[in-house]
């Protein structure tokens, strides 16, 4: 019994320096593929049908998806009501070139819908460039069979990176 104990513990003394010498695992060189959720992909289409109705300035099609009591938030400012809104990004004042939506989540309290994305869009303003990147928090209701927009918070991360243009003294 002592000869089997003694012999045991000998191979473990020489498993353990060979053990802890061991290279970790390196992880696989795969890219991990993220598959969208079916709420994911339904509010991602309810979001472009919004944008593109401001881009191309469709009145209907944008109060088919907003609530009448429709609201859009902004960091520096009070609400702004849907009656005040939509005259704004459908009028001559704001145009919508571009736009990109991604990094989007879905929160689910049943007949409310809280959705997260980035959105980077090429825009102007009053004129002026409002391009860029913002963070979009929107709040979906269900209305019958369909969704209606409630509420957008809406905050801008960072502007469009413009190429500099050379002062003439470089």
């Amino acid at each position: 019994m002592r000869v089997r104990a003694l012999f045991f513990f000998s191979i473990l003394i020489y498993m353990v320096p060979t053990a802890t010498t061991q290279e970790p695992v390196k992880p696989s060189l795969a890219p991990k593929i993220v598959t969208a959720t079916r709420q994911v992909t339904l509010f991602t289409g309810l979001e472009k049908q919004v944008l593109e109705g401001i881009q191309k300035k469709d009145e209907s099609s944008l109060k088919q998806l907003l609530a009448d009591d429709f609201e859009i938030w902004t960091p520096n400012g009070d609400p702004i009501a849907l009656e005040d809104w939509l005259p704004v990004v459908l009028g001559k004042k704001y145009s919508l070139k571009s736009f990109r939506i991604n990094q989007m989540s879905v929160r689910d309290f049943e007949d409310t819908v809280v959705v997260k994305f980035m959105r980077s869009q090429k825009a102007a303003f009053q004129g002026k460039d409002d391009s860029g990147e913002y963070f979009v928090v929107d709040v979906w209701r269900k209305a019958g069979d369909s969704w209606k927009l409630s509420d957008r918070y809406v905050s801008k991360i960072r502007a469009a990176a413009l190429p500099s243009k050379p002062a003439g003294k470089e």
